[in-house]
């Protein structure tokens, strides 16, 4: 998905809310600022938001000398997620539909993601989220690629949603789950650490990969991501970077920005379950 006008001053946005976590110097939040904006004044048209987001936090981690400067949010986020858990597979193991439930929480869990900001309540979120509909709603496509694949690519999103996938993940049957994760610092992306919290180890085989700084998914990885039988895409960063890809993709996301809204044909807040090749 290509760069909107809106998208500037969101990235913008998140390297002073990075920058802030990442050091005390006014004198380097300010350098970084300097520099993020030379990174947006010279993206092409051809530059996606995933892209700009991955250059704009290198910038932040280069200045500041901060590897990792969502580290303790990440923390904060999995107890909180741990402390859900049990709840969470409460409410699948109750419903009669144990693969809608299980999506619409995973979706929820989604709501973990400090790149539109970080004021959301994560248990009022779990609530409203049961009650609404899916839009678009491709699950029974997913139900029925699922059935019959035996391999599933899991595409992670952020730290403490990986509760929320595990609870999905638990419902998917003897499949070989594929949990991918990534190996560098990023937002509040889920990494092996994150993983390891939530014992996904016992579900799946947990994959780190690097992004590359010039196209995100590496041209092999998305070669392997087309091959899949099936690929689960967690999260609207996936959807901007993914769309179009032509693998056989289902994301899960809630809508969380108008340009994605706009995209998708529906409303921030929405809940989606969107296969790439339904429709």
């Amino acid at each position: 998905m290509r760069m909107d006008l809106e998208c500037f001053p969101c990235l913008l946005r998140q390297a002073v809310e990075a920058c802030r976590l990442a050091t005390e110097e006014e004198g380097k939040r300010r350098e970084v600022i300097r520099g993020v904006l030379g990174i947006l004044e010279r993206a092409t048209p051809e530059s996606t938001p995933p892209l700009l987001c991955l250059k704009v936090h290198e910038e932040v981690k280069r200045i500041t000398g901060n590897a990792d400067p969502y580290r303790e949010v990440k923390r904060t986020f999995n107890s909180l997620a741990r402390e859900m858990y049990p709840e969470l597979r409460k409410m699948v193991e109750e419903s009669s539909d144990r693969l809608l439930t299980a999506v619409k929480l995973a979706i929820a869990g989604n709501v973990i993601d400090v790149g539109p900001g970080m004021d959301f309540d994560l248990r009022k979120t779990v609530s409203e989220v049961m009650a609404k509909d899916l839009r678009p709603n491709h699950l029974e496509h997913l139900r029925r690629t699922v059935e019959k694949s035996s391999t599933v690519v899991y595409l992670a999103d952020n730290a403490g949603e990986v509760l929320f996938d595990r609870v999905l993940i638990e419902t998917l049957g003897s499949k070989h789950i594929l949990y991918v994760v990534k190996k560098d610092p990023l937002l509040n992306d889920a990494s092996l650490e994150d993983a390891e919290f939530a014992g996904m180890e016992e579900l799946a085989e947990v994959v780190e990969i690097e992004l590359d700084p010039e196209t995100v998914y590496t041209p092999w990885q998305a070669e392997l991501l087309r091959k899949a039988e099936v690929v689960i895409s967690k999260g609207q960063g996936n959807y901007e970077t993914l769309e179009g890809m032509g693998a056989n993709l289902f994301y899960l996301l809630m809508i969380k920005c108008p340009v994605v809204a706009r995209k998708l044909g529906g409303r921030v807040g929405d809940l989606v379950v969107k296969g790439e090749r339904v429709g």
